[in-house]
């Protein structure tokens, strides 16, 4: 063990962020200096400063006070001296710790601000301060997290700009696009449509040279890119096919810590984050943006070149809902088989049937339907979404009608509920009711309105998503409005319109000859089912 006289006086200093906030008293300079300053007229000497700068006092693992204590744990510490109690760390539990620790290698502790020393010994006052330190800072943490859901309902979060934007020079929180970098990300969303994977074109654009988003971004920030990694690769370009941003959507507080204690990041519930629709500009369109979405969710692998069709991937089985394969059984003849029937076929397990379609037959009713339904649409737009809502929305408006009937039954008799519970209420204050019967018809009376008012929640959420889906006819009409001809079927074209075609099984019609009736269900996108 050293010596009294080899020990050292460690003066410690912290300061956190919120703390910069309070002043220049709580600078590390003020703190250095009036800790210098305590120790010379208090004679102590050979002093030693241990500094953590911008680290918050709920952290205990700190560069500065780790090698403090190793110097406590080595029994080469005689005093330490901190400014106040506060300096030390914000935890009672923790604090209480570092005292104890301290008090086992026989160190004198001063808070000088504070007048606390452990040599007059204890000191109640100082466990109230390290409450109200605690206190100080869940209290701080409370008002930066209000703070910053203030901001964000307001649209205004100074985060990252996503690629393709760029902040603006006075604002942080108002995004223009950067329109050196769009026309990359409409090539993307335009490429999956037309039938390509993020890994085809990752590969594409790293071949061409095309700047990445890391690239880009330091190419903003005027940093040199020698000898960096900035190749595409299809993780970020997923990334970039999901993120509401190219729309206008701003998403924010999606995340959150577990308590100013622990800093571990974790996921809000999605009704906590908070989504402002045409929060900026936008890059692509809300059609194009949710045909890729469907397209991705389908998880569409891509074949050999040769082999891609315009309808790969949009083709059904009618009875085990499994996409359909096109296969050749002699030159220039391809069809749609069920993939179910032709795998099970090769273990002689008949599970399907066939549902075999020629694959120019099926294209030919995809592109016939596509332009009747545009010819219809440019007919006459108002009849169309008439037509529409008396077919695929006609139930979604029975439905409709019926929830809307029930929220306001819901509500009329909440409100009933109040006006009686006002009256047992001046019954029972009368006398004319007593306080058991009183406290019986209360608790009735809310538990009945707590559960109209999750039912109301329910059923409001319900007529949200009826009414969402009655809108979509609005997208498929501006769909339509940039497709006024269509020559011919591409992948592109046939995604852009079609969700999914139901192939049924083909039936002879021996009254007609040896001929085969076959059914051919087309679903798009935005309307469902169209006859």
């Amino acid at each position: 063990m050293a010596l009294q006289s080899e020990k050292i006086t460690a003066l410690y200093c912290r300061l956190s962020k919120e703390d910069a906030l309070a002043g220049e008293s709580n600078s590390i300079a003020n703190q250095k200096e009036m800790l210098e300053r305590y120790a010379e007229e208090h004679g102590f000497t050979n002093t030693k400063f241990f500094v953590d700068d911008g680290i918050s006092g709920t952290l205990f693992s700190r560069p500065g006070l780790n090698a403090m204590l190793e110097e406590v744990n080595n029994d080469r510490v005689a005093v330490v001296i901190i400014k106040d109690q506060s300096r030390i760390g914000r935890d009672v539990l923790e604090v209480g710790l570092l005292k104890r620790q301290f008090e086992e290698h026989n160190v004198r502790f001063i808070a000088a601000a504070d007048g606390l020393d452990s040599a007059n010994g204890f000191d109640i006052m100082s466990i109230f301060r390290d409450v109200f330190n605690e206190f100080y800072v869940a209290d701080t943490s409370r008002k930066i997290r209000d703070a910053k859901r203030s901001n964000a309902l307001k649209g205004k979060v100074n985060s990252i700009m996503s690629y393709g934007y760029i902040a603006d020079e006075k604002d942080n929180s108002v995004w223009h696009i950067d329109e050196v970098v769009a026309p990359i990300i409409r090539e993307i969303f335009e490429r999956i449509i037309k039938g390509d994977g993020p890994t085809v074109i990752a590969r594409d654009f790293n071949e061409r040279g095309v700047i990445s988003p890391w690239a880009r971004k330091m190419e903003i920030r005027g940093d040199c890119i020698d000898g960096v990694d900035t190749r595409w690769f299809p993780n970020s370009m997923s990334s970039i096919l999901k993120n509401e941003v190219y729309i206008g959507t701003q998403i924010s507080q999606r995340t959150s810590k577990v308590s100013y204690k622990n800093k571990k990041q974790i996921v809000r519930p999605k009704e906590d984050w908070v989504i402002i629709e045409n929060h900026h500009p936008k890059i692509i369109d809300v059609e194009t943006f949710e045909t890729v979405q469907k397209l991705r969710r389908k998880h569409k692998r891509r074949a050999a070149k040769e082999d891609v069709w315009a309808l790969n991937g949009l083709v059904y089985c009618s009875d085990c809902n499994t996409r359909m394969r096109v296969l050749r059984n002699k030159p220039n003849n391809e069809y749609y088989t069920c993939t179910t029937y032709q795998n099970a076929r090769q273990k002689f397990d008949r599970v399907c049937s066939r549902h075999g379609i020629p694959r120019k037959t099926i294209e030919h009713i995809a592109l016939t339907k596509i332009r009747e339904i545009i010819a219809d649409v440019h007919a006459d737009k108002s009849a169309f979404a008439k037509r529409i809502h008396q077919t695929s929305n006609k139930e979604n408006e029975r439905i409709l009608k019926s929830k809307t009937n029930e929220i306001k039954k819901a509500e009329h008799r909440i409100t009933e509920l109040d006006k009686i519970i006002k009256r047992i209420y001046e019954d029972n204050i009368s006398g004319r009711l007593s306080d058991d019967r009183f406290g019986k018809m209360l608790a009735d009376y809310e538990s009945e309105q707590t559960d109209l008012a999750a039912v109301l929640e329910t059923l409001s959420a319900e007529v949200q998503t009826i009414e969402k889906q009655t809108a979509n006819i609005e997208s498929f009409i501006k769909l339509v409005d940039r497709h006024i001809e269509i020559t011919e079927l591409t992948a592109e074209i046939a995604r852009l319109f079609i969700e999914k075609m139901l192939v049924f099984e083909g039936v002879k019609e021996w009254h007609k000859g040896p001929n085969i009736s076959q059914r051919v269900d087309i679903y798009f996108n935005h309307i469902g089912k169209y006859d």
